[in-house]
């Protein structure tokens, strides 16, 4: 128990240090996760292209409603919900699969 304790640390202080990672791409949507300060997984999901930074991309916010920016279109609702299935995964533990 001791050793997965110690691994989940060492895991986490390089994310904590470096911002999101990347953790998956999942129906065309970016699945990233970083670490908080009490070791607790802050994760986000966005639609690779249109833009270069978060905020400019079709996203789901934290209660996962859909944000389009001006001048993006829609994903598909099979897209979405696979997105918020994997945002589902990746808050419920450090362990994501």
């Amino acid at each position: 128990m001791r050793m997965i304790s110690l691994l989940m640390l060492l895991l986490g202080v390089p994310a904590m240090a470096q911002g999101f990672q990347k953790l998956d791409s999942v129906h065309g949507w970016l699945i990233e996760r970083k670490l908080s300060d009490q070791q607790e997984p802050i994760c986000r999901a966005s639609v690779s292209g249109g833009g270069t930074w978060f905020s400019a991309r079709v996203h789901l916010n934290p209660k996962n409603d859909l944000v389009i920016p001006e001048g993006l279109t829609a994903p598909t609702k099979k897209s979405v919900d696979a997105a918020i299935e994997a945002l589902r995964l990746c808050r419920s533990s450090i362990l994501y699969f």
